[in-house]
């Protein structure tokens, strides 16, 4: 915890620095299967070597036997034939220090397993991952639970992400537990990474607020060839429901090189082109040589495919989806709105969508549809009670907003002293002044119709467009107008 907490409180001095949100997760441990009682020393395996797999957790871990956190085999299904990964977290599948076994018989709580490969199993943790079982344990580890209540309520997360998550049930207990312990606001990511997980992602998608496709840990239950078929089915779920989708293993060969592969830049693009929101580094910046150089080469990627994107044809795609080239469309007041927006900056060439939101849903609506144009978000404050408390949404939702591809959030004034219009004025110029836009450029906006903001003013908004020039605030600049990047954790402070 003191670690975790010492680089959240860093994180934040670079926020207030630098001038720039950056949303924080929680990752939970979840029913992750780990080697118990190991040596300091590394665990040396050779090809065609027999070694047990024991829920015995007092057995120390040797070269013949590795006890596992799993209460027991019986009711697994595992038998003979069934195929298991045992190997460092976040491990890449390039080094030597991962053992695929195949199990060759059951006794009891012991699985007598021949090792594929010729390995050395060290690293900081070594996780184990059996194919085609389904692993009962709750979703929440124990130590997730003092998590989540001590150090994720005190620093007030933006997202949970919920490993091994399995079906709408999981995300529903995570949900209370978030609750009851004040994180009402926090919002909840489902970890897509095995076989079940993968069979109710319909469901997981509508109730969760966002996915994760952990490829790592989901392409050793599935045949490779069916890997990308998974992906992309998952990806294009996820595009139509309008919910972000993250990635994660894209160039794994960084951890050891200062270059990604061939191949691995090509998924980088594709993963853009097929419309992932997010893309997450493990090993390469977890425990890798060239962690810089790595962001850096997956940001230039994802800008070279950003640019071949093919907006107008990914628009018309979810249009076609929803029939609403028809007499019929099948679409909500909200996002009817949010596609009319997006569908008018194309018209036009717009340089710039400005949105006002709440709640951050109406960003998400226009994000969906993924604009050529970047998506200036201003967060609008809102003061709500529950007739106990009294509760300020704004600085968590623009947090959360980054999430959403396209999406640059800033918050407003939360003491609501702008007077009528000026607010659209104040984020004209700070588009100007962080070079997002020009004069002469045209913007579209989606705007709330007064002051007042509430989530029945969001969905009741209007669609203006507008031409920057050079009588919006003459000589305004962005360090002395009421929006304000980041501002002190807490917005109510008003400190930077």
């Amino acid at each position: 915890m003191d670690y975790h907490q010492e680089t959240l409180d860093n994180l934040r001095v670079a926020m207030r620095n630098t001038k720039r949100l950056c949303c924080t997760m929680l990752d939970t441990m979840g029913p992750e299967i780990i080697v118990l009682n190991r040596p300091d020393a590394p665990i040396s395996l050779t090809a065609g070597q027999t070694i047990t797999l024991t829920c015995n957790k007092t057995v120390p871990a040797s070269a013949t036997v590795l006890p596992i956190s799993y209460p027991s085999w019986v009711g697994t299904g595992l038998a003979p034939g069934s195929q298991i990964f045992v190997g460092q977290y976040l491990f890449t599948g390039s080094e030597t220090s991962s053992v695929y076994l195949t199990v060759q018989e059951v006794r009891g709580d012991e699985a007598i397993c021949t090792c594929n490969n010729t390995c050395v199993l060290e690293g900081l943790a070594l996780t184990v991952h059996i194919a085609h079982m389904r692993n009962e344990a709750p979703i929440l580890a124990d130590t997730d639970l003092a998590a989540i209540r001590q150090w994720g309520a005190a620093n007030r997360i933006d997202y949970v992400c919920v490993s091994f998550a399995r079906n709408a049930a999981d995300i529903a207990s995570v949900r209370a537990v978030l609750d009851s312990c004040g994180l009402d606001q926090t919002r909840i990511m489902a970890k897509i990474e095995n076989l079940e997980g993968l069979t109710h992602s319909p469901e997981l998608i509508e109730c969760s607020d966002a996915v994760l496709l952990s490829r790592g840990n989901l392409g050793i239950c599935l045949d490779p060839e069916k890997m990308f078929l998974a992906q992309k089915k998952l990806l294009r779920a996820c595009n139509l429901a309008g919910k972000p989708c993250v990635v994660t293993r894209v160039v794994d060969t960084m951890t050891e090189a200062p270059r990604p592969t061939r191949a691995e830049a090509t998924d980088v693009a594709n993963l853009v082109l097929d419309g992932a929101d997010a893309i997450v580094l493990g090993s390469e910046t977890f425990r890798g040589k060239y962690p810089v150089d790595t962001v850096k080469t997956v940001l230039a990627i994802c800008k070279q495919a950003e640019n071949c994107f093919d907006n107008q044809s990914y628009y018309r795609s979810l249009m076609d989806y929803f029939g609403c080239y028809t007499i019929s469309p099948n679409l909500g007041k909200r996002e009817a709105l949010a596609s009319s927006a997006v569908r008018a900056a194309e018209k036009i060439s717009a340089a710039l969508i400005i949105v006002f939101t709440v709640t951050g849903q109406t960003a998400r609506l226009v994000a969906k549809y993924k604009p050529a144009s970047p998506i200036l978000t201003v967060v609008c404050p809102d003061i709500r009670s529950d007739g106990l408390k009294w509760t300020l949404m704004g600085e968590v939702q623009a947090r959360q907003c980054l999430l959403y591809r396209g999406v640059m959030p800033i918050m407003a004034d939360p003491d609501f002293s702008l007077p009528g219009g000026a607010i659209l004025d104040y984020a004209i110029a700070y588009a100007k002044q962080a070079g997002m836009v020009k004069s002469g450029d045209k913007v579209v906006v989606s705007q709330c119709p007064r002051t007042g903001y509430s989530d029945v003013m969001e969905e009741a908004g209007v669609v203006k467009l507008i031409t920057v020039d050079d009588h919006h605030l003459p000589g305004m600049t962005f360090n002395n107008h009421p929006l304000f990047v980041i501002g002190s954790m807490d917005p109510l402070t008003k400190q930077d």
